[in-house]
């Protein structure tokens, strides 16, 4: 089921809620602004004017207020799924696409017996095999070369690597702050 793009009162995407969330903060007038189609409607109770009381909510409403916390959303959170995620299922090394997380790793560039440490520009995806062959060696130890640069994902890009059903307003609102250079973008 669709969920809800919620923004901050200055539009930059936050998180993901319920239609039923979303409704509460239409019926609280904590909406600032809202775009999108409407995704859902709720019919309430009929008012004293005899009018059937209804809320509608669109794909994307910004919150008005402080019900955000801005600096927990700052960084995106390095896990195998956002990375895999980032890296399109595809081995940094052999170029392999993988549909199954199960065939896939995370890969220290500099091992991280070496110093090397567990942040977005140290890590790529890599197949079992590979990441068995590069063991806790170095690029030039092993031999290996990098098939593309590992980056750190913004929060839109986190956004859109959280989420599996994502509406065309709602993906198309994301990627105006994605970065030409994301892997997410490539075909």
């Amino acid at each position: 089921m669709a969920t809800v793009l919620a923004l901050d009162i200055s539009g930059i995407p936050r998180q993901w809620i319920t239609r039923d969330k979303a409704i509460t903060y239409h019926a609280t007038d904590s909406v600032a602004w809202s775009l999108g189609d409407v995704l859902a409607t709720y019919h309430g109770g009929i008012n004293r004017n005899g009018a059937k009381s209804v809320i509608e909510t669109p794909s994307i409403i910004a919150i008005k207020g402080h019900g955000f916390n801005p600096s927990k959303h700052a960084m995106v959170a390095l896990s195998n799924k956002t990375l895999f995620g980032r890296d399109r299922n595809t081995c940094a090394y052999c170029g392999k696409h993988f549909a199954n997380f199960a065939n896939l790793s995370r890969d220290h560039i500099m091992p991280k017996s070496r110093g090397g440490q567990n942040t977005w520009l140290n890590v790529v995806t890599a197949c079992r095999p590979c990441n068995s062959d590069k063991s806790d060696q170095t690029l030039k130890e092993s031999k290996m070369e990098l098939l593309y640069v590992p980056y750190a994902p913004n929060h839109f890009e986190n956004l859109l690597l959280q989420n599996r059903t994502i509406l065309a307003d709602q993906m198309e609102y994301l990627m105006t702050g994605v970065p030409k250079h994301s892997r997410l973008l490539l075909s």
